[in-house]
């Protein structure tokens, strides 16, 4: 036999090739200005995609805005499409979880088998790094996603707290998160590159409002300043908030907003005004105020938007328009 029949040419198997190929399908429903990092050898996070944005008209150029997802990318010819119920819950970051079974929406999702190992690597990153699974459907290149760090926390883990001891587990996709080429599609990766940044930010807002009300005696220990000291500690105090790149692309979720407009307010006021000195309890109540609700942004990014577009009753209800 001729020895060049037994030597050894480079082989690609069934899943490397239909790997390259929803890389591709990806590909093809994202901005092209997007960039796709591959992470080579599957360790859980196959690829992270990076947003950018175009800085000319002409849409010549584009920038870093220095925003990534990772993302478990998972592709299938045989993708189980079903009909499952949804249940009016508790809030279940406060308790067990407690549904209402008579009172429930039935939602088209996809649903896929996840090995334990992916999603006990993508808990160990925690929910400041969005990681999302992309599971492409081969046949009809069609691309779905989940954000698994909202999804382990939020319905996972409620519904089976044990659920490490299983080999695998069933992940549910609502049919509506499907990904297309155009803005409105785009708004929830935007929203999840913009989630490291926000819980930066939250960090800021909660020490900035307990220094506010350290002036006002409502902690523990009370630092006197002067008038000016503390003028000036609130001027810091707006500068860095209002340099956060949190602000814009977030026309869907009001209360950024409303905090927006009342830093810039205080903002415009202190450089136009100032204040008078008999004014500086009111002044402090105010900016209390301010920083209060800044600090609340936080909290509601626990209870709300960790659930938008999850197979739960109340992710159908504030996730889409």
């Amino acid at each position: 036999m001729n020895q060049k029949n037994h030597m050894r040419k480079k082989l690609r198997s069934l899943n490397q090739i239909k790997e390259d190929q929803s890389f591709q399908i990806l590909r093809n429903k994202l901005p092209k200005e997007w960039v796709i990092h591959s992470y080579g050898s599957d360790y859980g996070i196959d690829c992270v995609i990076e947003l950018f944005d175009f800085t000319d008209q002409a849409k010549t150029i584009a920038e870093t805005l220095g925003e990534n997802i990772f993302v478990q990318l998972k592709s299938s010819t045989n993708i189980k499409y079903i009909k499952r119920k949804v249940f009016t819950r508790g809030n279940v970051a406060k308790g067990p979880l407690k549904e209402n079974k008579d009172d429930f929406i039935e939602i088209e999702v996809a649903k896929f088998q996840l090995d334990i190992s992916d999603i006990l690597t993508v808990q160990s990153i925690g929910p400041a790094i969005p990681v999302l699974l992309v599971l492409v459907d081969v046949n009809t290149s069609k691309v779905f996603f989940i954000n698994l760090n909202d999804y382990i926390d939020k319905v996972l883990i409620p519904d089976d707290p044990n659920y490490f001891n299983k080999k695998s587990k069933s992940i549910y996709i609502p049919l509506k998160n499907e990904i297309f080429n155009n803005e409105n599609s785009l708004v929830p990766l935007r929203a999840y590159g913009k989630r490291s940044k926000m819980y930066g930010a939250f960090a800021q807002f909660n020490f900035q409002c307990s220094e506010i009300k350290r002036l006002l005696g409502k902690t523990n220990f009370y630092t006197p300043m002067t008038v000016q000291q503390t003028e000036n500690m609130i001027r810091t105090f707006i500068n860095i908030a209002l340099r956060q790149d949190i602000w814009k692309s977030h026309d869907f979720w009001i209360p950024m907003k409303w905090s927006f407009d009342e830093l810039n307010h205080l903002n415009n006021k202190l450089n136009n005004h100032g204040f008078k000195h008999q004014d500086y309890q009111e002044f402090l109540i105010y900016c209390d105020y301010v920083w209060n609700r800044l600090a609340n942004l936080a909290n509601i990014y626990e209870e709300l938007v960790r659930e938008w577009f999850l197979p739960t009753y109340l992710a159908q209800l504030t996730s889409y328009p």
